[in-house]
């Protein structure tokens, strides 16, 4: 015969290991520090905060379970249950164990809320919180069908609404006189044993035990591979506007009072790129979470992992790009919405963080992958969001699958409400160590693109067309053009705008007839050569050297940069008639040429060119530690190992602290000699029963009395 479960301790100590892993996996918290025994575990579990935790992370059905429980009586049984939310014991079974399973419902025939869940869930399915005034079940009944005969409609329509009513003419009288509301103060409330007989003894109307499926069109391709197509386009171009963070060197955007991007400048740099504000921040926010771009406090500017990252291959650096999304804590979507306070949120700062939105976008993305062939309406994502997180407000719940719909498909991982190729592989990659995360999904990637063209047709019209995805060799192309049409050939023309446009910016018209002389299969048209040319020589081209600064052009153009004015901040100091220096660094000396209308380029000592991205040695933002770790900071040894040492501490293996003591005495209920340290230094001994220990703080009662009483921890002893 089964031993009786007579405590959440009992409980504990009938799992198994596999089960007490699960448990200290979906709660965290409990082993950080790991408790010292199955008693002080059962008693942090029990806690207040801790069980707050668990609550948030329960879904819909498991919620509706934990709601009858605070209404019912302790030690109901499944079945009782069951019926108060409308079910019945095979259905909730399911979710009933993995209540048992984390810690929030313990017993067997006869079932238990933990108390802090039972105490503080006041209004639980909208019931009005218990009163020594409310009448009992009987009475409530009998209250409820006399007023039927008379008022069946309005019974109707109040048993499943919530407690507080409103209302002021006979109806509300007629309701007082029967006693099926009371007044509380200006407003009408039923009393809670009302309530439930109106609602014939449930809690709950309807229990959704199964999550909805999402719904909507199924997923159709009229060209096969036309979808994967797509999605490597937009893949690639994140990367396009990924590569627009070297221009912040020049051209760096400012920096908010409380942190984050100045919305124009998010505008600025969204119209420079050729796409919406959307997209380009949630490359940003993407980029920020990775630690590729940061702030001086004035300037947000490419960071020393940002000189790294460019040395990959793309498809290493998509992959870097779209794991700090999915894993990251912010959502770039919200940019420029106000907060609750009424504050507009900025991108790349703390307004656009939100707890729990990692778990929740993890948790939409695993779901499209169970329907490959539906094109998902949004409707259907929030009512399955809402369903696995019924505590997140129905607002924040749209707020969040809007923005994974919009920053997915940004990023190439969704086509409208399903996932892609690419999609399919992020979903298996979130569960995956960060290198293995990495490695998949840039194969992904590797598999689903065409091979790079590293070759061009050039026409005499300057028009130029890359006949499939452009090898990173021909990126550069994109600085000196403007973009006609992007498909399965990549068209771009240069015009004159466009070519002041990169000249202004530094580029190198040599460099670049030399590059389209080797990747062009016919010669270069000759209308394009004079434009470049000409262009080139309208512009004076500064040579900027490491040294203090060294800047070296012919007479005439440094005559010209030291006369304008907005040279004057670097305090040129001419060295001969080609030859200048300056304290200044040669990022700014760069950028003040620049804004002086010629065109600088960057060497090398040797006075060879040499890349336009400087070297950086500025610290990267926000990068989360569960960003590279897949248990997060907060279960700090695995799950196996934690549970070795519980058993272990179980069966004495290891010395209880005072706190492991008083937690142990708690989860059993017992009562102990407790000695507090008094203000003279002396210790005054009392038998007490320990409730409950939070935040450093004991609450405990003393034998034989009613009254409670708190004192610190470190002024109790134990003997």
């Amino acid at each position: 015969m089964t031993a009786v479960i007579r405590s959440l301790a009992d409980s504990l100590r009938r799992f198994g290991d596999d089960r007490l892993e699960a448990l200290l996996v979906a709660r965290p918290d409990l082993a950080s520090p790991l408790p010292r025994g199955i008693g002080p575990l059962a008693a942090r579990a029990g806690g207040a905060t801790s069980a707050r935790r668990a609550l948030e992370a329960l879904t819909l059905p498991e919620l509706h379970l934990v709601e009858a429980l605070a209404v019912l009586e302790d030690g109901s049984s499944p079945s009782q249950l069951a019926a108060a939310v409308s079910s019945d014991a095979a259905t909730i079974a399911p979710a009933l164990e993995r209540l048992i399973t984390l810690a929030v419902v313990w017993g067997e025939d006869e079932l238990s809320l933990i108390r802090p869940l039972r105490d503080g869930l006041r209004s639980p399915a909208g019931l009005a919180p218990p009163s020594p005034e409310d009448p009992s079940a009987e009475e409530a009944r009998q209250r409820v069908q006399r007023a039927r005969r008379e008022h069946p409609e309005a019974l109707e329509a109040l048993a499943w609404g919530p407690s507080i009513v409103t209302g002021h003419g006979r109806l509300a009288r007629d309701l007082r006189a029967a006693g099926i509301v009371v007044a509380d103060g200006e407003e009408l409330h039923l009393p809670r044993p009302i309530h439930l007989a109106l609602r014939d003894g449930r809690v709950r109307r309807t229990h959704a035990a199964r999550r909805p499926a999402p719904t909507g069109p199924e997923r159709t391709e009229r060209v096969p591979g036309s979808r994967t197509a797509q999605a490597v386009e937009h893949a690639f171009e994140a990367l396009r506007l990924l590569s627009t963070v070297r221009g912040f060197d020049e051209d760096p955007p400012g920096v908010l009072r409380r942190g984050g991007l100045p919305q124009r400048d998010l505008r600025r740099l969204a119209e420079r790129a050729g796409t919406a504000v959307p997209v380009l921040a949630t490359v940003l926010q993407s980029a920020w979470q990775a630690g590729l771009i940061g702030h001086d406090g004035q300037e947000w500017h490419p960071t020393k992992d940002w000189d790294a990252h460019r040395q990959l291959t793309a498809e290493q650096r998509w992959a870097e790009l779209v794991l700090a999304w999915a894993r990251g804590h912010h959502v770039a979507a919200v940019v420029g919405t106000p907060d609750p306070s009424g504050t507009g949120r900025s991108l790349l700062s703390d307004l656009t963080r939100r707890d729990g939105v990692r778990t929740r976008r993890g948790s939409l993305l695993r779901l499209l992958r169970t329907s490959p062939t539906v094109d998902a309406t949004e409707d259907s994502l929030a009512a399955a969001l809402a369903w696995a997180f019924p505590l997140v407000p129905a607002e924040v719940i749209r707020e969040e699958t809007a923005a994974l719909l919009l920053e997915g498909e940004a990023l190439g991982v969704l086509d409208g409400g399903a996932l892609t190729v690419l999609g399919q592989e992020l979903v298996l990659a979130l569960d995956e160590e960060i290198t293995r995360a990495d490695d998949r999904l840039a194969a992904a990637l590797r598999e689903a693109a065409p091979p790079p063209v590293a070759e061009v047709l050039l026409d005499a019209d300057l028009t130029v067309v890359v006949p499939g995805r452009p090898a990173e060799s021909l990126l550069s192309l994109l600085d000196w053009t403007e973009m006609v049409s992007r498909g399965g050939a990549l068209t771009l023309r240069f015009t004159t705008a466009s070519v002041r446009r990169a000249l202004a910016d530094g580029r190198d018209g040599e460099v670049l007839l030399a590059l389209l002389a080797e990747v062009s299969r016919s010669p270069v048209p000759q209308s394009l050569t004079y434009l470049l040319r000409d262009e080139q020589r309208r512009h004076g081209r500064v040579q900027v050297s490491r040294a203090t600064t060294v800047l070296t052009a012919e007479a005439e153009v440094l005559d010209l940069l030291q006369v304008a004015p907005e040279a004057a901040a670097l305090g040129l100091h001419r060295l001969a008639p080609t030859v200048a220096v300056t304290l200044s660094d040669p990022g700014f000396a760069l950028q003040v040429s620049r804004q002086a209308g010629l065109s600088p380029q960057a060497v090398g000592p040797d006075g060879r060119p040499v890349a336009e991205e400087l070297t950086h040695s500025l610290r990267g933002g926000p990068v989360e530690p569960d960003l590279v770790t897949i248990e997060g900071p907060e279960l700090r040894v695995p799950a196996a190992e934690a549970v070795a040492r519980l058993r272990a501490a179980e069966e004495g293996g290891a010395d209880l602290s005072v706190t492991d003591r008083l937690l142990d005495a708690i989860a059993r209920s017992d009562q102990i000699p407790l000695g507090i340290v008094d203000g003279r230094g002396g210790v005054v001994v009392t038998q007490a029963q320990p409730l409950s220990l939070e935040g450093g703080r004991l609450r405990a009662r003393e034998a034989g009395r009613d009254e409670e009483f708190t004192v610190l921890v470190h002024r109790v002893t134990l003997g």
